[in-house]
């Protein structure tokens, strides 16, 4: 019985802990879908000054320029900073602007580029190799003075061309649409609502441009590193 009232009180405490701190924190939501939580400090017509807590229980504080913030909620009550004005480039509705927020915030929560990561990573580690290989053709060429007398990897010495892998791929990646599933969606309500899918498909390509240029980059290191360990 003892243990029973033990177990009710500390998941009491949890919950009430947590919902405190979730009443607690401010936050302040950018167009391009990140949060930022902690205390607002101050408000002008331009900024927002701020302080937040990092996961490992720093404090810091920042300032944000208005023109990067769709709202910001303080003591519970959320204020839209976004306005449809033309002249400043803000062509959406502030409801659109909303939905398109959201869409970036999901796209930043859910969307994993896994397969263009590792498929440049094999391209870029593939690139680094082959530019390695040294061909029977330039052996035989009578301008030819290396010491190699048989063609194959690790026969030559790396070149700048591999550092092309990562402008293509980066740029390859940005171009091709996809459909979002509906996996991959924390707005459920948003389905189908083209503001939505417009912020997220615009993190998502951030996102595949960035994971192009780290994996074939990261396989460009993987094939220096493997010709330091082969080359004969």
């Amino acid at each position: 019985m003892m243990i029973k009232q033990t177990i009710s009180i500390l998941i009491f405490f949890l919950t009430s802990l947590s919902l405190y701190a979730q009443t607690e924190l401010d936050s302040i939501i950018l167009l391009n879908g990140r949060v930022y939580r902690g205390t607002i400090t101050g408000t002008s017509d331009n900024l927002l000054t701020y302080k937040e807590i990092d996961r490992k229980g720093n404090e810091f504080s920042g300032v944000m320029e208005y023109y990067r913030v769709f709202s910001y909620t303080q003591n519970g009550m959320e204020k839209v900073v976004y306005e449809q004005d033309e002249y400043k480039d803000n062509f959406l509705t502030v409801e659109e602007a909303r939905n398109a927020t959201l869409g970036s915030y999901d796209a930043r929560q859910t969307f994993k580029p896994r397969f263009v990561f590792w498929s440049s990573f094999v391209i870029g580690y593939g690139a680094s190799l082959y530019d390695t290989y040294l061909l029977q053709k330039t052996i035989n060429h009578p301008d030819y003075f290396g010491n190699q007398t048989t063609k194959g990897f690790f026969k030559s010495d790396p070149t700048f061309m591999p550092i092309l892998a990562p402008l293509v791929l980066s740029v390859g990646w940005s171009f091709p649409s996809f459909k979002i599933k509906e996996k991959q969606m924390i707005q459920m309500h948003l389905l189908n609502d083209e503001s939505y899918y417009r912020g997220y498909h615009r993190i998502a390509k951030q996102k595949r441009i960035l994971g192009a240029l780290r994996g074939s980059l990261l396989g460009i290191g993987a094939g220096l590193v493997t010709y330091a360990v082969f080359k004969q």
